[in-house]
């Protein structure tokens, strides 16, 4: 940072192309440790929903699956199939950056593609008895998730993994889903 903050310093004070050519080297070790961070963010991501899967199926061996792999493979980033256990389920560490015109924040067009494509993705048909689950670290995105898609997608449960998790309950009712007094919890 000390290197990227210099660079972009001299720059703005000579202009010259020695402080061009370093500004743009700091800019890109900047880009490097953002996109480290990122890949930390989704392991220890996907450590915490697996923690949190443990807590609603506490009969699956745990200890024998691992969920933090590549966070840029294709494919769900959850799918486990102990039987007559099934989970499918996708982790975003986004945080909203959309422009809403004074109205509360919501997901920026290429996030907002990549959401419901995961939204779309666990609402197959093909994961139908499975548990399906959108986890997410950001409290805003929990928000937009529960606020913009919980009626579009009533059979995914909606996690903010970031200190105690939140939950939001699928709509339609299904036997492990069902609160206490016997209908969906939903926030």
């Amino acid at each position: 940072m000390r290197e990227f903050t210099q660079g972009i310093t001299d720059l703005l004070e000579s202009g010259d192309p020695t402080s061009i050519y370093r500004a743009l080297a700091g800019i890109e070790q900047v880009k490097s440790a953002f996109q480290r961070m990122h890949n930390y963010n989704h392991t220890v991501g996907m450590l915490a929903a697996k923690a949190f899967l443990e807590g609603e199926f506490p009969d699956v061996p745990w200890q024998e699956i691992e969920l933090a792999g590549d966070p840029n493979r294709a494919g769900a980033d959850i799918l486990v199939v102990q039987p007559p256990v099934q989970i499918v389920g996708e982790l975003k560490t986004t945080e909203p950056c959309g422009d809403s015109k004074g109205r509360q924040s919501k997901f920026g067009s290429r996030q907002k593609d990549e959401i419901e494509k995961d939204l779309r993705k666990l609402a197959e048909p093909k994961y139908d008895g499975f548990a399906r689950y959108m986890f997410v670290t950001s409290g805003l995105a929990f928000h937009c998730l529960v606020r913009d898609y919980r009626n579009a997608f009533p059979t995914i449960c909606f996690v903010l993994l970031s200190g105690a998790p939140e939950v939001s309950r699928p709509l339609a009712t299904v036997g492990r889903f069902a609160d206490k007094s016997g209908s969906s919890s939903s926030s």
